[in-house]
């Protein structure tokens, strides 16, 4: 095999990847695209326009401050973090089976502050912490709660982790656990026979910009608070909608772009191959 045939199969394997790059990328971009027509057509809306009795859309939305809710400011029980809202967990992690699976057992959670509000001028808006679980550390979440992201999902997230421990040996436990172990609320033995227990505390505090649209409902006691949906789009972000909407559109543009180019790179190169090959065959 001589040197311009390599360099005309890999010219050729190039141009059918970058083809079939291309309608990736464009799907890409129009998913991009629906997100940010999504967003922009759920205004944002006064937070005390949220209450009972009011007529509430499949979908509301809010822009304000993290507050606490109904229950009051929480403090997170490991860190001692003044909180909105706060979870604490306790679990092991074990691989079993062959192809090796990860399985997960909760040996201690505490958790409060659920709901929490978001304030603006006019009043404070409730919402519920389940809109927050693509940001959280929860093993008993489902495959499928696990891959729902909101949308703009890579925006930042007003969840902060402020202990995250990971013991690996039963013979020499973290600081975190021991403590849970002195207390009498975790087995002196928890890390035998796993690969991992690992202790997580993660808190909203108050103050932190939190953009949300959810699905109205009405929860027990009668509030109206902003929930995850069962099905569709939701978002929860810690930025301001105006910056939310210009960088879905960036996206947008950006994986148009990519795409074109795929595609231009793509036909270039399988031409390059058929003029070469056409050449050779005189």
């Amino acid at each position: 095999m001589d040197f311009l045939t390599v360099v005309v199969a890999l010219a050729g394997f190039l141009g059918f990847a970058m083809l079939v790059l291309a309608p990736v990328l464009l799907a890409l971009a129009v998913s991009g695209g629906r997100q940010h027509r999504w967003v922009r057509r759920h205004a944002v809306s006064p937070c005390a326009a949220l209450r009972p009795g009011a007529g509430m859309p499949r979908r509301f939305a809010v822009y304000g401050e993290t507050a606490p809710g109904p229950d009051g400011p929480v403090v997170a029980p490991l860190s001692g973090v003044e909180a909105v809202w706060i979870r604490t967990t306790v679990y092991s992690v074990d691989t079993v089976g062959d192809p090796g699976l990860t399985r997960t057992a909760v040996l201690w959670e505490q958790s409060a502050g659920d709901p929490f509000g978001v304030a603006d001028r006019t009043g404070t808006a409730v919402v519920s912490a389940d809109i927050l679980q693509a940001s959280t550390v929860d093993p008993r979440l489902s495959v499928w709660a696990r891959t729902r992201l909101p949308v703009a999902h890579a925006g930042p997230t007003p969840v902060r982790t402020v202990v995250d421990e990971e013991t690996t040996s039963h013979r020499r436990n973290g600081r975190w656990l021991q403590q849970f172990v002195d207390r009498g609320e975790v087995p002196a033995d928890a890390a035998r026979r796993v690969d991992a227990v690992r202790v997580v505390e993660q808190v909203v505090r108050p103050g932190v910009p939190l953009h949300v649209i959810g699905e109205p409902a009405v929860l027990d006691g009668g509030v109206v608070a902003l929930t995850l949906p069962r099905t569709g789009r939701y978002l929860a972000v810690s930025r301001e909608p105006a910056a939310t909407e210009r960088e879905l559109a960036a996206d947008r543009r950006y994986g148009t772009g990519c795409a074109l180019w795929a595609a231009l790179a793509g036909v270039a190169c399988l031409a390059v191959v058929r003029a070469v090959s056409l050449a050779l065959g005189r």
